[in-house]
């Protein structure tokens, strides 16, 4: 097994954390429903209980109508940031002390999103490079939609870290698949994780120590299992840890 790696879909592979004093999870789902159902299955799969009342309060408000993150991202739309930010304060009104947003590109609105609500908004993609330096990986690939890689969002975040990114026939690719996992079943499924695949091996082939799934779609399709020899760094799996971080930590700050 890889140092540093955030394995996705392994079972036993997710360190449990007891239930002690915990602060209610709200989560801005719905970017897509199957990567907010993902986030939650293994939220809750990573939280030692014995019992249904030693979960976690979580208050999941998936909303898929919120427009398209990369098409608001390539106008300069306002329409996605209200969106969210509309659920976010539904979220604090039904009682959520911390909030998780389980999608990457909606992170290009994080500083926006966290200056109109009072509950501390985890910054998922800080968390993946804190991740990474732990790891003592210098130079990282990253799989995302068009819309996370043009804005930067991940760039800005990286610090002493080289992100390498898909060449442009490689990027429309990736953007592509992530679609497409959103209405896909059976073979089409297979044959867009061997495209993902091939691409994350490009990336190994211009010296990328690890690869970043840099979209919570990506997950449902590939994880650690199929990357051997670097550690796959799994945002979702990431933004899990640091919920319940987060969730069981002494005070809301």
């Amino acid at each position: 097994m890889v140092a540093g790696a955030i394995c996705a879909s392994i079972p036993g592979s997710i360190r449990k954390v007891s239930p002690v004093e915990e602060k209610i999870v709200g989560v801005i789902g719905g970017m897509g429903p199957e990567a907010s159902v993902l986030f939650y299955q293994r939220l809750t799969a990573a939280t030692a209980a014995g019992s249904d009342q030693e979960h976690l309060h979580v208050i999941i408000d998936s909303n898929s109508k919120v427009p398209d993150r990369t098409e608001s991202i390539r106008e300069g739309s306002s329409e996605t940031l209200d969106a969210i930010v509309v659920s976010a304060r539904r979220l604090q009104v039904m009682g959520a002390q911390i909030i998780a947003m389980p999608c990457n590109s909606a992170h290009h609105w994080h500083r926006e999103i966290a200056i109109r609500i009072d509950a501390p908004l985890i910054h998922m993609i800080e968390e993946v490079f804190k991740s990474i330096m732990d790891s003592g990986q210098g130079r990282v690939g990253l799989l995302a939609t068009s819309g996370t890689v043009s804005s930067s969002v991940y760039t800005k975040s990286s610090g002493d870290v080289e992100l390498i990114v898909p060449d442009e026939e490689e990027q429309e690719r990736v953007h592509k698949a992530i679609y497409s996992i959103k209405g896909t079943a059976g073979q089409e499924m297979l044959d867009i994780r061997a495209d993902l695949l091939e691409i994350v091996e490009g990336l190994r082939g211009r010296g990328a120590e690890g690869i970043i799934l840099g979209c919570t779609e990506i997950p449902l399709v590939i994880g650690q299992e199929d990357v051997r020899d670097v550690p796959v760094f799994d945002s979702t799996q990431i933004l899990v840890e640091a919920t319940l971080r987060e969730a069981f930590s002494e005070s809301v700050n």
